[in-house]
């Protein structure tokens, strides 16, 4: 059972219970099954890049919801770059509750541009 803190009005959770948490390894893979589907066959070009960034943003956000993982919160983050012989490194931090929130992430990579995608799920308290 979830910890749970009272208050005048009644009680509330504070964690989730183990079956509504978020699980890492089952979003991964939504996040690739989406990124399989949307990028091959994508031929990279700037502009179309930044529409097809959003939009696989939009679709695993409303994904993430279908999921129903009650009481969390979601950042998605979609990057999509061309691949020119060079390096990049795509950083991020969050300050969070390590027993709750958590995060997940797929990468995918064609032959002329790569595509990184990460959902972020915090727990709303």
């Amino acid at each position: 059972m979830a910890a749970t803190q009272t208050d005048k009005n009644g009680t509330y959770q504070i964690r989730p219970d183990l079956k509504d948490k978020f699980r890492p390894s089952q979003v991964k893979e939504v996040i690739h099954s989406i990124l399989e589907e949307k990028l091959t066959g994508f031929v990279y070009e700037k502009e179309a890049a930044d529409e097809m960034a959003m939009g696989i943003a939009k679709v695993l956000r409303d994904r993430m919801r279908e999921m129903n993982f009650p009481r969390y919160k979601y950042v998605v983050s979609v990057v999509i770059g061309e691949l020119r012989g060079e390096g990049v490194k795509v950083g991020a931090r969050c300050l969070w509750d390590a027993d709750t929130d958590n995060y997940s992430s797929s990468m995918f990579l064609a032959e002329t541009f790569f595509c990184t995608a990460t959902v972020f799920a915090t727990y709303y308290y």
